[in-house]
């Protein structure tokens, strides 16, 4: 039963994305680039390949996938004060520089929960969960 249930399970990513593809939805127009940071789970366990494909469902965008590592935070390892250096450090290697560049009108898009604090305290930027940006293009 274990097998059963562990087969069925999905990443929001991967169902939305097939979901998408099956709906008849007018979504509204997107920001003109996305750029998006897959979690570490999520690039072990299945890649990145579904979120893309689940943004590129939304008008007038250009979606970036960063090919970066972790972003250093890894659940909660960086909050304590003996890890932030080494957190940062790591977040600093490609995603924290990579989101830097992005211009005003580049979004940020991030599944992972940690993700979107280490970018937020790396570089005061707002990233997003794919399923916010989807609402946002449905209503």
């Amino acid at each position: 039963q274990a097998r059963q249930v562990a087969d069925a399970c999905q990443l929001f990513d991967e169902w939305a994305a097939v979901a998408m593809q099956n709906a008849d939805l007018a979504l509204r127009s997107g920001p003109r680039q996305i750029l998006v940071h897959g979690h570490c789970h999520q690039k072990a366990l299945v890649g990145t390949g579904a979120t893309s494909a689940l943004l590129a469902a939304i008008p007038d965008s250009q979606i970036t996938a960063l090919d970066s590592g972790c972003c250093g935070m890894a659940g909660a390892f960086g909050y304590p004060a003996e890890h932030y250096d080494v957190s940062m450090q790591m977040g600093e290697l490609d995603l924290l520089p990579a989101v830097r560049r992005g211009g005003d009108d580049t979004l940020i898009v991030a599944p992972g929960t940690s993700c979107r604090a280490q970018i937020l305290d790396g570089t005061g930027r707002v990233a997003l969960h794919p399923a916010e940006l989807l609402k946002r293009a449905l209503y």
